[in-house]
C-alpha cells in the first residue's frame, strides 16, 4: 500500500467528525482533511490537516445549511484546493447529506478529483425522516449529483440507527455508531487494497471495480468457524444503515481474512452462496488473506458496485412486458398482439416501469 497515495477527506460537519474520530484509529498512514466553511468548526479538529472553503464567499461562518452557498465555496477554493489532490490515487469523501456545506461542496470537491485522476469515493449519509422534507430534498438532489462527479456512491441511512440501536441508546452513542459503520467501510475499502495475501487484490482489481460504479454496496461479516458458513451470507446480505440491496450488482468483490486451515471447500460455499444471490453478474472478484487470523474466525467483506436497480428483499424485480405500437386506425374496441387500444394505458405503464430502472443523474441548478 506504500506506493498508492490516499487522502480521506471529511467535507462539513459530519464530514469533520468522522476525520477527527478517523484520526485516532489505524489511519495515521493516510492523508487526513478536514473541510469546511465553518472555521470555528475547524479548529476542534486534532491530529488532521484542516481547509477551510470559500472565505471571501463565508467569512469562515458557514453555509446557513444552504447548499448554494457550499457550492460557491467550494469553487471559490478550487485553486488551491485542487493542489492538495496531486498525484492522489484514491481519494475518499466523507460527509452528511442535507445540510449546506456537505451537501453543496462535495459534488464539487469530487469532480475535482475525478479529473486529477484519482479514484473518488464519496460516503455520504442521509438526515433522519424527522429533519423535514427540505434536508431531505437536498439529500436527494445532491445524490444525483455525486452519481455524476464520483466514481462511486455509499449511502447510509441515518433512519437504520432506529432499527439497530436500542431503544434507550443515546443520541451521542447512536450518532458514534454511525460513525463507526462508516469508519468500517473505509477502513474496509483501504485494508483490501493494502491487504496482500493467498489470492491478492491489487489497486487496479479496485479501480476496475469502482470506476464510474455508481451506487456501490458494502457489508462485512465476520464468524468462528463453530458457527454455520450460511450465516456469512446472511450477515452480508444485511446492513440496516445501506438502505439498498446488492442483488443488482454487475460487479462485486468478495474479500476473505482467515486463518491459515481455511479450505478450498470453505471458500467455495462462500464464494457460491454470494454469487448465487446475485440476479445478473458480470464479473466477481475474490481474495483471500489465509495468514490474517491465528484462530479459527473468517471475516468477510463484500462491495458490490455498479447497481442497476435497488432493492432490499429477496424478490426479483418484474421485468416490463413488451408492447406494440398501436396505430391510430384501429379503434377503441381493437387490439394488436392482445394490447387494447381503449386508452394508452398499457403504454405509459411500460414507460413508467422502464423509467423506474433509469436514472439519470442531474446536478445542482
Amino acid at each position: 500500500m506504500t506506493d498508492i497515495k490516499v487522502t480521506i477527506i471529511g467535507v462539513g460537519g459530519a464530514g469533520c467528525n468522522t476525520i477527527n474520530r478517523l484520526s485516532s484509529k489505524k489511519f495515521k498512514h493516510y492523508n487526513l482533511l478536514a473541510v469546511n466553511t465553518d472555521t470555528q468548526m475547524l479548529e476542534t479538529i486534532n491530529h488532521s490537516d484542516v481547509f477551510a472553503l470559500g472565505p471571501l464567499t463565508t467569512k469562515g461562518f458557514g453555509s446557513g445549511g444552504n447548499p448554494r452557498i457550499g457550492r460557491l465555496a467550494a469553487k471559490e477554493s478550487s485553486e488551491q484546493f485542487s493542489k492538495l489532490l496531486e498525484g492522489q490515487d484514491l481519494v475518499i469523501l466523507t460527509t452528511g447529506l442535507g445540510g449546506g456545506t456537505g451537501t453543496g461542496a462535495t459534488p464539487v470537491l469530487a469532480s475535482m478529483a475525478k479529473k486529477m485522476g484519482a479514484l473518488v469515493i464519496v460516503i455520504a449519509t442521509h438526515p433522519f425522516n424527522f429533519e423535514g422534507q427540505i434536508r431531505a430534498q437536498y439529500s436527494e438532489k445532491a445524490v444525483k449529483s455525486l452519481i455524476r462527479s464520483a466514481d462511486s456512491l455509499i449511502e447510509i441511512n441515518n433512519d437504520g440507527l432506529l432499527g439497530t440501536m436500542d431503544k434507550k441508546a443515546t443520541i451521542d452513542a447512536s450518532f458514534k455508531y454511525a460513525d463507526n459503520a462508516l469508519m468500517d467501510i473505509v477502513e474496509e475499502i483501504t485494508t483490501v487494497i493494502g491487504n496482500s495475501g493467498l489470492i491478492n487484490i491489487d489497486f487496479a482489481d479496485i479501480k476496475n471495480l469502482l470506476t464510474k460504479s455508481g451506487k456501490t454496496y458494502v457489508s462485512k461479516s465476520r464468524i468462528n468457524k463453530s458457527d454455520q458458513i450460511d450465516t456469512i451470507h446472511k450477515n452480508l446480505k444485511q446492513n440496516l444503515l445501506i438502505n439498498y440491496g446488492f442483488r443488482s450488482s454487475r460487479r462485486l468483490l468478495l474479500s476473505i481474512k482467515s486463518s491459515p486451515n481455511f479450505s478450498l471447500n470453505e471458500l467455495n460455499l462462500i464464494a457460491t452462496k454470494v454469487s448465487s444471490f446475485l440476479y445478473n453478474p458480470e464479473n466477481i472478484l475474490i481474495g483471500v488473506n489465509n495468514t490474517f487470523f491465528k484462530k479459527n474466525i473468517i471475516e468477510a467483506t463484500l462491495i458490490a458496485s455498479d447497481l442497476k436497480f435497488s432493492f432490499t428483499n429477496d424478490t426479483l424485480p418484474v421485468e416490463p412486458k413488451p408492447f406494440s405500437y398501436i396505430s391510430s386506425k384501429y379503434s377503441n374496441a381493437q387490439s394488436v398482439n392482445g394490447i387494447s387500444n381503449s386508452n394508452d394505458s398499457a403504454i405509459k405503464m411500460g414507460i413508467l416501469n422502464l423509467r423506474k430502472l433509469i436514472k439519470i443523474p442531474i446536478g445542482f441548478n
